[in-house]
């Protein structure tokens, strides 16, 4: 086993017999480095320590750190975490006698890098440890003090296999290639995680069609996610090469004319009837596959597929260009910027960027309840009864129950029944705001 010792966010305790690693702590560190992302090879360590260092970091990236820290450990190789117990420490923080020495240990320091981004519960922790790829994992609460009661990992690097092996290297690349920051966790992180549980099993399989299949769950997503699937195989020599190769060229091309843009581009401008959303993006599903067995493998007899994508996403917007990790989570996202950017402007009076930039909206998602209100309210405002209700009974079929009483209301009003439809003809900031004043 390798002799090497790895002390992670060692800060200003520089460890003798370690190499002592920080982001920050030139004055202690041997390595500056970021602990997702670590400059050292597979299997290379016997031991990582990271001493009050997850509560930094927050639940996301503290599952992209143990993936790491799983790959540079070698089999049974020891890791050991410590960390404030959240539920020790809240009540600490709440006891009289503890309360202002537990507050840091609660919150953090307010210096750059200090504060605290989540604390675990043991049963968190060991889950966690478990998913990643360890075995014997005990956690145990310490206390260092009243105020400061520690939970402490220990945990050894269990069986690598290619598929844990091809799950480390994969969180690894994404980082790296800026697709994920786990510190600033994007919208389609759980997509990342759906596109590693599907393809980690295809990866002991080097045939032509395992590879296939691969490009063909990540590429749809973003060729910068299957490029990273392909370079976190564990090994690249089984697999054809000449396959292999054709992979890449494609995803490059791909990520050259903004494949994920043009995939929202299409979504935009399908056609999307109330109810019918889910059958839509199944049929462009179907689509996407075809084109991408077409740019797999040319004159298939799939050339038409190709034309057909082509031309119907020649023409992108700026909001489709917005979209650079194309799934139901970054759509909703980006529907939920255009509502903003619709309601703004319909208080500032400008009625055609506000009409634009809802219909934006319901295009990308169509179940959004904010932008389908919104557009509702704004035929009101116009004086078009009949083209608000077309929006309105879609949004019987969406709404919370608590929010229905205030629709209720609001459909009578405008179809004459009760009430002054004028009170409605305004934007809707948020519908929360309903449920905080009672509907």
């Amino acid at each position: 086993m390798s002799s090497l010792s790895l002390h992670l966010g060692c800060g200003l305790v520089h460890r003798p017999g370690w190499i002592n690693v920080d982001r920050y702590a030139a004055a202690a560190a041997d390595v500056l480095a970021d602990v997702l992302r670590l400059p050292f090879g597979d299997g290379v360590a016997q031991a990582v320590q990271a001493d009050q260092l997850v509560e930094h970091l927050g639940y996301v990236a503290t599952t992209y750190a143990f993936y790491e820290w799983a790959r540079v450990l070698a089999l049974g190789g020891t890791l050991v975490v410590e960390t404030p117990d959240r539920e020790e420490t809240l009540r600490a923080a709440l006891a009289r006698e503890t309360s202002v020495d537990a507050r840091p240990w609660l919150l953090g320091a307010e210096q750059q890098g200090m504060g605290h981004r989540y604390l675990f519960a043991a049963a968190e922790l060991a889950a966690l440890a478990a998913q990643t790829g360890f075995v014997e994992i005990e956690v145990t609460t310490e206390s260092w003090s009243p105020a400061h009661p520690v939970l402490r990992l220990t945990a050894r690097r269990g069986e690598r296999t290619a598929a844990s092996l091809f799950l480390e290297r994969l969180h690894g690349a994404v980082v790296s290639c800026g697709l994920v920051d786990p510190l600033d966790a994007p919208p389609y992180l759980e997509a990342v995680e759906r596109v590693g549980e599907q393809i980690s099993p295809l990866v002991e399989n080097p045939t032509p069609m395992a590879l296939a299949q691969m490009v063909g769950v990540a590429a749809r997503y973003s060729p910068r996610l299957a490029t990273c699937v392909l370079d976190a195989l564990p090994d690249q020599g089984p697999w054809p090469a000449a396959e292999l190769a054709r992979a890449y060229h494609l995803l490059a091309e791909l990520e050259r004319t903004h494949f994920p843009a043009r995939l929202a581009c299409r979504w935009r401008t399908r056609a999307k009837v109330a109810g019918t959303a889910r059958l839509a993006w199944a049929l462009l599903e179907r689509e996407v596959s075809l084109y991408l067995t077409a740019g797999l493998y040319p004159a298939q007899g799939l050339d038409g597929a190709l034309l057909d994508f082509d031309t119907a996403t020649a023409e992108l917007l700026p909001e489709d260009r917005e979209v650079w990790f194309f799934c139901h989570e970054a759509l909703a996202e980006l529907s939920r910027r255009l509502t903003a950017r619709g309601v703004r402007a319909w208080a500032h009076g400008e009625a055609a960027g506000a009409r634009r930039a809802l219909a934006l909206a319901l295009d990308y998602d169509p179940a959004g309840l904010w932008p389908r209100w919104n557009l509702a309210r704004f035929f009101v405002a116009q004086g078009r009864p009949l083209d608000a209700l077309e929006h309105y009974e879609p949004l019987q079929e969406i709404i919370p129950v608590g929010l229905r009483p205030a629709l209720e209301r609001e459909v009578d009003a405008v179809v004459g029944r009760a009430g002054d439809p004028a009170a409605y003809a305004v934007p809707l900031s948020d519908p929360v705001e309903l449920l905080q004043r009672g509907g």
